[in-house]
């Protein structure tokens, strides 16, 4: 299997989740907060939530802003290549992060695969929040979910990535790492992603990510 994984142990979340949740209560969408209510009994118990999704980085990279010469637009040369480099990843809910990244695009083969190393490596029952993308609901992927008592996977909401945490990683690497770098190759990106991955687990990012979430529900 192509690419690494790598994982980032942190302490666990100072918010505690109560059974009282006022935050839920006011201004959010009455099915998001079914949603929530879902998979918060199962974390109180002890289980390990873990907010899953992809990414895409191709070699035509991302546009930011930057210093110029007054009366000088600035240029960046991209190469008219359309190649790219797929990220399956997860943080979990005591601030860990999982990541694999590989050629092309995530298939549900991957998706199984990622699975197997969660299961290798985070103790106890196991709750995936993820999306509903087509490969998350393929056959192959809930027939491995069945097979394995430990997991089950909690679906969002239509429309709702400000539910999913970890798309805030993704931003992060594409705004502070990837801004304005122009890979020549597909070796040079993935090298790029390997110091991005290093950056996000030295600052400490899931572990923030995942008390602010946490804390949101309080």
């Amino acid at each position: 299997m192509s690419g690494e994984f790598f994982g980032s142990w942190g302490s666990r979340p100072k918010c505690r989740m109560d059974g009282q949740q006022n935050a839920m209560n006011s201004g959010s969408r009455p099915g998001k907060n079914r949603w929530l209510r879902s998979w918060e009994k199962k974390v109180v118990q002890g289980a390990t939530l873990v907010y899953l999704d992809e990414v895409g980085f191709s070699l035509k990279g991302v546009r930011r802003r930057t210093w110029s010469t007054r009366g000088v637009t600035p240029l960046v040369i991209l190469p008219a290549n359309w190649e790219k480099l797929s990220t399956i990843g997860a943080i979990t809910s005591d601030g860990r992060f999982f990541q694999h990244t590989k050629p092309g695009a995530i298939r549900s083969r991957d998706v199984t695969r990622f699975f197997q190393h969660l299961l290798r490596h985070v103790q106890g029952e196991i709750v995936v929040v993820l999306d509903n993308a087509g490969i998350h609901r393929a056959k192959a992927t809930q027939a491995f979910v069945e097979l394995h008592e430990r997991l089950s996977l909690v679906f969002l909401p239509p429309y709702a990535p400000e539910l999913n945490p970890i798309e805030l990683v993704w931003a992060y690497v594409k705004r502070n790492v990837l801004g304005n770098f122009c890979a020549r190759s597909v070796g040079v990106l993935k090298a790029k992603l390997t110091t991005a991955w290093q950056r996000v687990r030295y600052i400490d990012l899931p572990q923030h990510l995942m008390n602010s979430n946490l804390c949101r529900y309080q």
